[in-house]
């Protein structure tokens, strides 16, 4: 619950505007007269819209910025001088509605385009009788913008799970298949490999030689100071975590990654040289070329002698985000601005 406001406004009289961090609002007036409601997009001498309660027998919501943009209900005895009644109005999904407390169905509706982005709200006066209007007025919080911080902890680590061994609490969720799946790694001829762990079946795998093989002793990736990023084929993103290496002469590094699968997304093994993103699935090692790469985002790293900058956050805004850790969305458009490092 937000500040309750009392005010009297006159007509004419100079209006104090409020900022709204929410779509709507409740309160209640006393008046033998007309009260108004002023929205506006910002804090000025005009409004954009002007809500009308008891106006010549009639309430109406008016764009001000229009010659004829009005819609209007008849509402006999709406407003008294006795008393306050009370009434709520709110502005979302492209329409403004008021209404009496206590009834759904709104008085008067007004269609309004998204452009008109109101955040601001007067209270006035419309009678030229010059009678007062007394209002209280619940206002809601101001909900102040949180501060981004930078992560100084969850450092990432890998923790040795087998049969006698419990599963870490503190494992990395890093995909979902009907189940939340966790981001393991494991020896196998030569290489070490990532893949997924999966709880239901308490089983690991690990895509390798076209099957996706089961292990039971494997290492499991713990804390959470890292991030997704789309990536393909084989451009590295500075900050991508190496996971384990190939089981070859050269030990080519291997990154975590994940893809869309159906409607999963899966954990696996990024393999630069083969420019995809392998992920084990229904017993097949399945290869992706459009994947997401697992980083740890630091500022001013260094390849090549040449100063990185750390990637932008803003790029990296989709339509769910990697908050909460489980997002099942992917996007590879317009990320050509990555800063990428090969064979670091």
């Amino acid at each position: 619950m937000g500040d309750i406001v009392d005010l009297t406004t006159w007509p004419r009289h100079h209006n104090i505007f409020y900022k709204i961090t929410s779509n709507g609002l409740n309160f209640e007036i006393k008046a033998p007269g007309n009260a108004g409601i002023g929205l506006a997009s910002k804090a000025g001498p005009n409004c954009d819209f002007l809500v009308g309660i008891g106006h010549n027998r009639n309430s109406f919501i008016k764009k001000l910025t229009a010659r004829v943009s009005r819609e209007s209900a008849e509402t006999p005895n709406i407003l008294s001088s006795q008393e306050y009644r009370r009434f709520w109005i709110s502005w979302y999904g492209d329409v403004i509605r008021l209404g009496i407390d206590g009834e759904v169905k709104p008085i008067v509706t007004f269609n309004y385009s998204k452009n008109d982005n109101l955040k601001y709200v007067t209270f006035t006066a419309i009678d030229d009788n010059r009678n007062p209007v007394h209002w209280r007025i619940e206002l809601p919080p101001v909900l102040e913008k949180p501060l981004m911080k930078p992560v100084t902890d969850g450092e990432l680590y890998w923790v040795q799970v087998d049969a006698e061994t419990p599963f870490p609490d503190a494992a990395y969720i890093g995909g979902y298949e009907k189940e939340n799946l966790y981001i393991i790694r494991a020896k196998h001829r030569g290489s070490l490999t990532p893949g997924k762990f999966v709880s239901s079946e308490g089983v690991g795998y690990i895509p390798w030689g076209g099957d996706a093989n089961e292990k039971n002793s494997f290492e499991v990736l713990c804390g959470f100071n890292c991030m997704w990023v789309p990536c393909r084929l084989d451009h590295i993103p500075i900050g991508a975590v190496v996971a384990g290496h190939s089981e070859d002469h050269g030990h080519e590094k291997l990154y975590v990654g994940r893809a869309k699968y159906f409607d999963h997304i899966i954990p696996g093994k990024v393999q630069p040289s083969h420019k995809v993103c392998y992920i084990p699935y229904d017993g097949k090692e399945v290869s992706m070329e459009n994947y997401e790469i697992l980083i740890v985002p630091e500022k001013n790293r260094c390849a090549n002698k040449f100063l990185v900058p750390c990637i932008d956050d803003s790029l990296l805004e989709s339509e769910d985000e990697n908050d909460d850790n489980d997002d099942h969305s992917m996007n590879y458009d317009d990320y050509d601005e990555y800063f990428y490092a090969e064979n670091l």
